[in-house]
């Protein structure tokens, strides 16, 4: 998932908003020396990454894209996922959207803890208004071509949208079937974490 479904899904656990989005920077083991709650934010990003590759629903709107844009299936199903996620976001919580937005920046306040490029992506995140971008599928197009600056090569990235168009209505359907079976496991993986000291304010 991208960034407004780990924020989503951190508020929704009642752990760590910056903790859900530094587990998009930190590789390999986490950092001990990290505040708990942080480290429980990135454990959990990692959780929901990889209940959300190996889902059906999920894995099998990224087999059903032609080649080459499969290769970048994963990415652009995350992207598309927030699309709908915000289109549709009356369904999964009560507060309307740009509350949560304003809230979510609200909590994102740098700190020593944060890598330089999280300083960088929180910063454009603010003054471009991302994620409310998000409910158009004009904006969730642009985000996904920019994506492709992320890659020494180039990518089909920024020539998706007709394909996007093309499978919207079978991803809509997919996320519509997928997105509740993950905060369910968000809430579940939350009760096991290995990170007892983990709630944060949300």
């Amino acid at each position: 998932m991208n960034y407004l479904a780990h924020l989503h899904l951190a508020q929704l656990s009642q752990t760590s908003l910056p903790g859900a989005l530094l587990g998009e920077y930190v590789k390999g083991n986490i950092d001990t020396q990290l505040p708990a709650n942080l480290q429980m934010g990135v454990w959990l990003h990692r959780r929901i990454d990889t209940f959300t590759d190996a889902h059906p629903l999920h894995l099998g709107q990224v087999r059903a894209l032609p080649s080459p844009y499969r290769r970048y299936g994963g990415i652009i199903m995350d992207m598309i996922f927030d699309h709908f996620l915000a289109l549709h976001w009356s369904r999964y919580h009560d507060q309307p959207l740009t509350d949560f937005i304003d809230h979510a920046h609200a909590q994102l306040l740098p700190d020593a803890h944060w890598p330089p490029a999280m300083v960088t992506l929180v910063s454009r995140m603010q003054q471009y208004q991302l994620l409310a971008s998000y409910q158009t599928i004009d904006g969730i197009n642009l985000a996904i071509s920019r994506i492709d600056h992320r890659f020494r090569r180039p990518t089909p990235l920024p020539h998706c949208a007709p394909i996007v168009q093309a499978h919207y209505r079978d991803m809509e359907h997919a996320f519509l079937g997928f997105y509740p079976d993950l905060m369910e496991f968000v809430l579940a993986e939350v009760n096991i974490a290995p990170c007892a000291q983990h709630q944060a304010p949300s």
